[in-house]
């Protein structure tokens, strides 16, 4: 063996190395040291905790899944992935999801009232084609009810789907 050999040997066996670590977990350099001094100054490992939140003022919450937490009397220092969470944006999608719900509960019966009128096409005088087509796309409206929405609104279309869709 070479002096190069024995010195990387010797500089490999004084490097600390954490018990059980897997590919997903390993640790960059800093984090390492970090650990190396919090355990030096005397906090222990905490195996007992499964996730940590910090939950602020406007709504956001940290949360770490699976944390490593090392405490000493009433401090603690936490290592692990952050993700965040939004309380509200969570409350505004379940609100988001309900009013779709409503409003396609709304829309079934509508629509089987439109079916009775479908039996008998309405008369297009007066009205552009253009307009009734996009009044049907906007609106997923029989021809007839984008009709008769056409003719109350005096064929303007934005009203007529705006009255359809509300």
């Amino acid at each position: 063996m070479t002096d190069k050999e024995t010195k990387q040997e010797s500089k490999e066996e004084e490097m600390p190395e954490l018990e059980n670590q897997t590919e997903e977990e390993k640790l960059n350099r800093n984090e390492k040291k970090c650990r190396k001094a919090l355990t030096k100054v005397g906090m222990k490992t905490q195996a007992h905790i499964t996730r940590v939140t910090l939950k602020k003022r406007d709504g956001l919450i940290f949360v770490i899944d699976a944390p490593e937490v090392l405490n000493l009397d009433n401090s603690y220092a936490i290592f692990g992935e952050l993700k965040l969470e939004d309380l509200n944006r969570q409350m505004q999608m379940e609100q988001a999801k309900k009013f779709a719900q409503q409003a396609q509960q709304a829309k079934a019966p509508a629509k089987t009232e439109s079916a009775v009128d479908d039996s008998v096409p309405l008369p297009e005088d007066g009205l552009t084609q253009d307009h009734i087509n996009m009044v049907i796309q906007h609106a997923n409206c029989s021809r007839n009810t984008a009709i008769k929405a056409l003719r109350e609104t005096n064929d303007d279309m934005v009203q007529a789907v705006m009255k359809l869709t509300n």
